[in-house]
């Protein structure tokens, strides 16, 4: 604990004392009692945020409810319990919610291979509005409806020959049994009460572009990250996984990584294939992407197909309109498009001759 939040602690015992000792003089009556109490409730309502529960606020009770807060503020001055810890859980409980948003699209789209028109389809679809709202109440609500959706389902799942994806149903089952246990130990109110806190999180990011592909694409993620490096972009301001200049850097947590690098800053560019879908790691990366809002544009493979029902269900909108890696002739304008919008974000600086040869081996390298 700081030497200036000690101080502070320590006038409002002071204050509170001063206030019971003239009320003990009948010098004073309860409601100035209450008064600082209800004050003292306030400020510290983050520290103790059952305060106001556990004291009585009846006549008579001042003295009484005094001494609890006296015997509070005086606990934590002694055992330091104002300390980082409160800093650290904050940070923790952001931890938890932000994962729950990156793996929710890799948790639904697998669910849904099994149920496409059950109650499965609107619990997910209340847990993806409640996480978009941080209400942290009807995020637990929705994942206990989807914790016994499983618990009703998986040994089904499980035994159906015809089932491709037992695995990941247990995969799934696990981890939201396991959000789930961490999430409930989340008071309701928590975003409420910290959010000068959470505000303060925001941070200003410079401008990157992260390719979110599946290695099976490899092919059509090259010729793309090469387009943009020949535009001017540099590899640090690049996030593509199957490069060895713009990949996650060994050791570092999959998490904090997608955390720092996909921001409000980052624009996104979705290699969307029917690989895509079945990639966890993919579908984590475009939950990332929904959790910051950040901007996008979809870039589809050749035998793409519009009729998938994962990226029906997926949170990307589908009203815009994407590039289409064939049809050369609206491919080229495409790129030219994709080209002015780059250079708005980093203020590029290319000639038209350079941009027509870089589309032209764009074009090349997929074919």
């Amino acid at each position: 604990m700081t030497e200036d939040k000690k101080k502070f602690i320590q006038e409002y015992i002071n204050q509170l004392k001063s206030v019971l000792y003239y009320y003990n003089k009948g010098s004073s009556d309860e409601s100035s009692l209450f008064d600082i109490i209800t004050e003292i409730s306030g400020v510290f309502s983050k520290e103790f945020p059952d305060l106001q529960k556990d004291l009585s606020f009846n006549n008579g009770s001042a003295a009484t409810d005094a001494r609890i807060v006296l015997g509070l503020l005086n606990k934590a001055l002694i055992e330091d319990s104002f300390s980082e810890s409160t800093d650290n859980t904050l940070s923790q409980y952001i931890d938890v919610i932000n994962q729950l948003k990156l793996e929710t699209g890799s948790f639904k789209s697998t669910a849904l291979t099994w149920d496409k028109k059950g109650n499965i389809c609107n619990y997910f679809e209340q847990l993806e509005l409640a996480l978009n709202n941080n209400n942290i109440k009807n995020i637990k609500y929705c994942l206990n409806l989807i914790n016994d959706w499983y618990d009703q389902t998986l040994d089904r799942i499980i035994n159906a020959s015809y089932c491709a994806y037992k695995n990941e149903h247990k995969s799934n089952a696990s981890k939201i049994k396991q959000f789930l246990d961490r999430i409930s130990q989340i008071p309701d109110d928590f975003i409420e009460r910290n959010s000068e806190d959470l505000s303060v999180i925001k941070i200003s990011h410079s401008p990157s572009i992260f390719i979110s592909h599946t290695s099976v694409d490899k092919k059509y993620g090259d010729a793309l990250c090469h387009f943009i490096m020949g535009l001017g972009i540099k590899k640090e301001q690049i996030v593509y996984t199957s490069q060895p200049l713009t990949k996650i850097p060994l050791g570092r947590n999959i998490y904090e990584y997608l955390r720092d690098r996909i921001n409000n800053q980052t624009f996104m560019i979705y290699l969307l294939s029917n690989n895509y879908f079945r990639s966890s790691a993919c579908l984590n990366e475009m939950g990332a992407a929904w959790l910051a809002q950040t901007d996008f544009i979809n870039v589809y493979t050749p035998d793409f197909d519009f009729g998938n029902n994962s990226y029906l269900n997926c949170v990307v909108d589908k009203n815009r309109m994407g590039i289409k890696l064939q049809d050369i002739d609206n491919l080229r304008i495409s790129m030219i498009e994709l080209k002015d919008r780059l250079n708005d974000l980093f203020a590029l600086s290319i000639d038209e001759k350079e941009t027509s040869s870089l589309i032209e081996k764009f074009i090349e390298e997929i074919q």
